[in-house]
């Protein structure tokens, strides 16, 4: 069994939480206004009309608009063309109805989480030396992501955040 911070398994293993602290209550209606508002909220983002968010995702504009409309929920297959189509994040949304997210699979560490503070301390020189002028300007960033620096703190947060909204659900 791992064990420490990234116990990713263990979750699945357990199924789902036991609370979900102030998660509201699950109901066809709440799942049709999640799914409503994540389609208008993502063609308005990407600035799509219907057909071609239709087109994006592979399915009818009919699907599309009723989805918007609240008329039906997604089956399945449906809600994985949204997220295959828009990244995993266009789920969250939806996701948020059972107190989770959705993370791209590469967001999440291994089982060791003894890495994370290695790599932060890698980081930090070139951190402090770029952003130590007070000003974070687009070479800045440039020079960060082409060290894997900013990829490094996101899967950090990731998992801090993911274990610090465990603890407060168990904690309910």
């Amino acid at each position: 069994m791992m064990s420490g911070c990234c116990d990713h398994g263990a979750g699945l293993r357990a199924g789902a939480p036991k609370g979900l602290g102030n998660v509201a209550r699950l109901t066809e209606n709440s799942l049709r206004t999640a799914i409503s508002t994540t389609f208008t909220g993502i063609r308005a983002a990407e600035a799509l009309q219907p057909k071609e968010m239709a087109e994006v995702m592979g399915v009818s504009t009919q699907t599309v608009r009723n989805a918007e409309d609240g008329a039906h929920n997604l089956n399945s297959f449906n809600m994985l063309l949204l997220g295959k189509a828009f990244g995993p994040e266009a789920l969250n949304t939806i996701l948020a109805l059972v107190g989770a997210k959705a993370v791209p699979a590469g967001a999440l560490c291994c089982d060791n989480v003894g890495h994370i503070p290695l790599k932060i301390a890698e980081a930090l020189p070139l951190l402090i030396s770029l952003l130590s002028d007070g000003v974070c300007c687009d070479e800045d960033v440039r020079k960060l992501e082409v060290a894997g620096v900013i990829d490094d703190f996101i899967k950090a947060a990731n998992v801090l955040e993911r274990r610090r909204n465990e603890a407060r659900l168990r904690a309910v």
